[in-house]
């Protein structure tokens, strides 16, 4: 093999600088196509993700500070156009582009990350019917997020000044472009923090607008931070977004769809001129019906005294049928009572006379006061001659006829009775109880 000895010799790290240097000198800032493969989104802000082809792929960065400028977030089958810089990673010996700009690459692709994004939304139940709030009828207060300048806010002010004058909050935003979502979400969600004692009062409807455009121009209004914000409103939003036949995500998840922003301020307030023509056509029913029932009750009236008659007629009657009712009462009342004193009187001869029951009770009475008297006299010598049959026991059984018949009690000094031997010291005082007398001694034991 020939020693190519005048070749310079490169380390690794000198040879990646000058691949480097080569490549960024030659391709400063590109524009390359493909699909977006396999996006991760560390901690630290930045995003890494493949672009791919049939015939091959690149590596790609955004840096975090670079994120905020992007129109679109790098989702997974996205067809995309990345602008920026191509340069080396030398850790890894391969080549890549640090994107500064990144575009949908045609409306093929919008369109199916916009239906990809429907039917994720979809499935969470966004969209539901039942989540949907009323719209106020008459709302004191209306949130109009739009931009500040344009036909869409003169539109929507002089449509309601025409309807029926409101008071209208402007939140102005950005309706397109770099960050325009965030400020679409920032309002909604700053209006529902209102409430009735912060300076400005919460407003009772919303309306989300913005004039026609592109599918791309109106895609601000397809993020899913601006629906999510929409879904989470307790404030009522009507969407009116591009013209009728422009459809964006806000519209599926608004509580109300209008096609234009017109439409909207004419869905938000009735008409005042009519509402004023409807309140003075009641009125005038109202009245017409109030005279025609108040003549109809005077005409019932008057043919009702007409079947009355003159009041002296009715009084005369009325009073000769009192008359011969009270005769009636009169001769019921008599024959009732008439009827009670001889229903007494038939009472009265079937009852004994008092004096009789009293003699009666009287006999009565002596003759069980005698047989008491009798039958406790027998139970009271019965008793006293038991009595004396136990008492004469007793005296035979005494302790004193004992003693009478030569025996003595010994007890000690205190008086308690010495039945042993054993119980006596010896040399003790003893007391001797006999039949006549107590007397004192000593034991000699």
């Amino acid at each position: 093999m020939e020693n190519n000895s005048n070749n310079p010799v490169y380390s690794v790290g000198e040879f990646s600088h000058v691949i480097k240097k080569l490549v960024e000198t030659n391709f400063s800032y590109i524009r390359i196509r493909g699909e977006i493969s396999r996006p991760s989104f560390p901690s630290s802000g930045h995003v890494y993700f493949t672009l791919k082809d049939t015939e091959g792929t690149i590596a790609a960065i955004i840096w975090k500070y670079t994120m905020p400028r992007l129109s679109i977030r790098p989702e997974e089958g996205i067809e995309v156009i990345c602008t920026g810089k191509i340069t080396t990673f030398a850790g890894q010996s391969k080549y890549q582009i640090i994107v500064d700009n990144m575009e949908i690459a045609g409306e093929g692709a919008l369109l199916k990350m916009l239906e990809d994004r429907r039917k994720k939304l979809l499935a969470e139940g966004l969209f539901k019917q039942e989540y949907k709030k009323p719209i106020p009828y008459l709302p004191a207060r209306i949130g109009v997020i739009t931009s500040p300048s344009g036909a869409v806010i003169r539109d929507i002010l002089h449509r309601l000044s025409d309807r029926f004058p409101s008071h209208v909050y402007l939140w102005p935003v950005a309706v397109q472009g770099d960050g325009s979502a965030k400020q679409i979400a920032n309002a909604i969600d700053k209006f529902n923090e209102l409430t009735d004692k912060t300076n400005i009062k919460k407003p009772d409807l919303l309306i989300v607008a913005r004039g026609g455009g592109s599918l791309e121009d109106l895609w601000s209004f397809n993020e899913e931070i601006v629906v999510r914000s929409v879904f989470n409103s307790s404030i009522p939003v009507i969407s009116a977004v591009g013209h009728e036949t422009d459809t964006t995500l806000i519209d599926f998840v608004s509580d109300l769809r209008a096609p234009t922003p017109t439409g909207a301020a004419e869905k938000s307030v009735p008409v005042r001129d009519e509402l004023l023509a409807r309140i003075n056509e009641l009125k005038l029913r109202l009245n017409t019906s109030y005279t025609n029932k108040i003549k109809n009750n005077k005409d019932q009236l008057n043919s009702l005294i007409k079947l009355l008659g003159k009041p002296d007629q009715i009084f005369d009657n009325k009073n000769q049928k009192l008359d011969f009712i009270y005769k009636d009462i009169e001769s019921l009342f008599n024959a009732i009572f008439v009827e009670n004193i001889n229903r007494v009187n038939q009472y009265a001869q079937r009852l004994t006379p008092p004096k009789i029951l009293i003699n009666n009770l009287d006999a009565k009475v002596k003759l069980l006061e005698t047989k008491f008297i009798n039958y406790l006299e027998n139970i009271v010598s019965k008793k006293e001659a038991k009595l004396n049959s136990l008492n004469q026991l007793l005296e035979a059984s005494s302790f004193n006829r004992v003693l009478e018949r030569g025996f003595s009690l010994v007890m000690d000094n205190e008086g308690k009775p010495i039945k042993l031997s054993s119980e006596a010291p010896k040399n003790a005082r003893v007391r001797i109880k006999f039949s006549d007398q107590i007397r004192s001694g000593q034991l000699d034991l």
